[in-house]
């Protein structure tokens, strides 16, 4: 059965885990330094607990949800919550801002960490990188020229080559 409205039947469902009880939080500082929309909240009928919020930020929509506690305590099946042993989680979400520099000071205001200051890339964008709260790294970044493929390659930057 699907849900109307849900966009996984045409792409992927993402689903940003935290600690659980710490959805609204997550919630509130996607909308504070992205300015993400939660249209919808999934609720436990027998607790009344939220356990996960659907985010919308521009056309892109994930859940953020409560780990489960008891996998999360599982040393043999480690959960979203549980980092490898260098402290890394394996993800990184990238996000087009309308200014890198502004997002990134909401961000750390909001209480995420500077992971890269805000600089200009050899691609012609604005970048930099944080980590939320919730563990979560973000690659934001601002498209300040769009180019070719002839001209990113030119830069001298990673070659893009197109697929066969």
């Amino acid at each position: 059965m699907a849900i109307e409205g849900l966009n996984t039947r045409d792409g992927i469902g993402l689903t940003l885990f935290v600690a659980p009880g710490r959805q609204d939080e997550a919630a509130a500082f996607y909308r504070a330094v992205f300015g993400a929309t939660s249209p919808r909240h999934w609720i436990n009928p027998r607790s009344g607990a939220v356990t996960g919020i659907d985010i919308a930020i521009g056309r892109a929509t994930f859940t953020v949800s409560g780990a489960n506690p008891k996998r999360d305590a599982d040393p043999a099946l480690p959960g979203p919550c549980t980092p490898d042993a260098a402290g890394r989680g394996s993800t990184i979400l990238q996000l087009c801002v309308n200014d890198v520099d502004a997002t990134a000071a909401r961000a750390v205001e909001a209480g995420a960490i500077l992971r890269t200051e805000p600089q200009d890339a050899g691609w012609g964008d604005r970048v930099a990188t944080i980590i939320d709260p919730f563990g979560h790294i973000w690659a934001l970044a601002t498209i300040q020229q769009e180019l070719s493929t002839e001209e990113f390659n030119a830069r001298g930057n990673i070659q893009l080559v197109e697929a066969a």
